[in-house]
């Protein structure tokens, strides 16, 4: 959809370069597109993503898949131009990769986080090879618990019964303070986060979020959490979070059913955004503050509030709608739809003209990958954040009264001429007039910044007076609202909303 930016933007709220360290679910989705489309920069021709050797790595490759999926596209069409995707680089070295659990066990997440089939995927059955490397002498189908771990989310989503002795080949290694440690053994202190937060997620997948074990791991996480929110690979003195390990904790607290962005959990996706580099990549730790593909990889799908495994491609605006109750620093949440508008959104919000012009949120703000902006709904709206190229960020709302225009030709969208009534104003800019009422509103309530130009006449839709404008239709209701010259907005936002879940 073409999108205009008229000198009226300069109306709208300004953010200056940097803004927004702050804690609220903005920041998540700030983070999260600029991982994102930071990621898509990564990607070497022959489709696969690099590893510490520099050269295309399936495992990273897996992971940038999982990422791509669970920010909302489809991994199968990410290429650079002239290059091959993601799914066929994965498919073209699936035969080796698959020959050890773990790689096998990625390899399936990959395929069906993209719509691929894992049992024929690069000529490789690959649920078979999981299934057959169980063993029932130690309940494990890989020796390193991770791995493991990655084989039961595997065989999961891919809606295979995994047996008894398996939930209890991983049940039997959780040491007494509640961790698991990435080979197995239960010797105090040698338990980490990453390999916990992992084997959460694979026991939420298989109907066990609410064993003690899973509890018992919780407290765990909690004893590594810094007081940043951040998580850290390790208890210690001195706790030091890692993107990595903030990251699988934040899936792990999801799958489990804990919201990781509150103030129990110290905000924990605002301390995982606070990562991010101006670059868009995420940073390992404050003191290794380079880009790290592997930490943006891992990042992203928690970001996207997405535990693993996922079972398609995540479709955003879903997630977004899902009601979020929590009250955050920076927000105003509105029990109405339990959805909360936060820092640029909520002041823009304010500035133009409330409840009346744009209603309730009806999503939290997210990164929509379609219009590569974060986003966020409200009944009457799409308020859109855009970065320019000096870094700062500017709040736009969406064309939705463009995008909702009939697509046939009408007479009341063709060029007008102007009118000679004194009640009429004509936009030469879109050679349209704006008479009586509906122009009160327009120059009453929010005028150009909050309506855009006319796109129409007026004339009769569905029995009722309306007028499309760029990012809004009015209608016409004698005797509902005086105060407001009867006019009421359609709930454009409202629309897309539900027409998109």
């Amino acid at each position: 959809m073409r999108r205009f930016v008229t000198v009226l933007v300069l109306l709208l709220l300004v953010l200056a370069p940097g803004a927004g360290v702050s804690a609220h679910q903005l920041d998540a989705a700030r983070a999260l597109a600029g991982a994102t489309h930071w990621l898509l920069t990564q990607q070497r021709p022959d489709g696969g993503f690099a590893g510490f050797s520099g050269e295309s790595d399936p495992g990273i490759t897996v992971d940038a898949v999982l990422a791509l999926a669970a920010a909302g596209m489809n991994p199968a069409q990410v290429r650079q131009e002239g290059g091959r995707s993601t799914i066929e680089y994965l498919e073209s070295v699936a035969a080796s990769y698959a020959e050890r659990p773990g790689g096998a066990a990625k390899l399936v997440l990959a395929a069906i986080a993209s719509g691929q089939n894992p049992r024929s995927f690069g000529g490789v059955d690959l649920v078979r090879r999981l299934e057959q490397a169980f063993d029932p002498a130690t309940g494990l189908y890989d020796q390193q618990l991770f791995s493991n771990a990655y084989v039961l989310l595997a065989l999961s989503a891919a809606g295979v019964r995994v047996p008894d002795a398996a939930i209890g080949g991983i049940l039997e290694r959780q040491a007494a303070d509640g961790s698991w440690a990435w080979d197995g053994s239960t010797t105090p202190g040698a338990g980490d986060s990453n390999t916990t937060a992992l084997v959460v997620q694979a026991l939420a997948a298989l109907g066990h979020a609410d064993h003690p074990a899973v509890q018992r791991a919780l407290q765990y996480l909690r004893s590594v959490q810094a007081s940043d929110g951040s998580f850290a690979y390790q208890p210690a003195d001195t706790l030091v979070g890692d993107a990595n390990s903030t990251a699988l904790a934040i899936q792990a607290l999801l799958a489990a059913g804990e919201e990781p962005q509150s103030a129990t959990w110290r905000y924990a996706l605002d301390a995982l955004a606070r990562f991010a580099n101006p670059s868009g990549a995420l940073r390992w730790r404050d003191d290794a503050a380079d880009d790290n593909l592997f930490a943006t990889v891992q990042g992203i799908p928690a970001l996207a509030r997405q535990p693993f495994p996922l079972r398609s491609t995540v479709r955003p605006l879903l997630v977004a709608r899902a009601p979020l109750a929590t009250e955050e620093p920076g927000c105003r949440l509105f029990p109405e739809t339990d959805q909360s508008l936060c820092g640029p959104f909520l002041e823009t919000w304010e500035q133009l003209g409330g409840l009346p012009n744009f209603g309730y949120p009806l999503t939290r703000a997210y990164y929509d990958p379609a219009l590569g902006l974060v986003v966020q709904y409200t009944e009457r709206a799409r308020f859109e954040l855009h970065r320019l190229p000096d870094g700062s960020e500017l709040v736009l709302l969406g064309r939705l009264g463009a995008e909702s225009a009939p697509s046939a030709p009408q007479e009341a969208f063709a060029p007008a001429e102007p009118k000679t009534s004194a009640d009429c104003v004509y936009f030469a800019e879109t050679q349209h007039n704006l008479c009586a009422g509906f122009r009160a509103y327009w120059e009453h309530f929010g005028g150009l910044s909050a309506f855009g130009y006319p796109l129409s006449e007026e004339f009769v839709e569905n029995g009722m007076v309306v007028q499309y404008f760029e990012r809004a239709r009015f209608e016409w209701h004698p005797g509902v609202w005086p105060e407001r010259f009867d006019v009421l907005l359609t709930r454009l936002g409202a629309e897309i909303v539900e027409e998109g879940s």
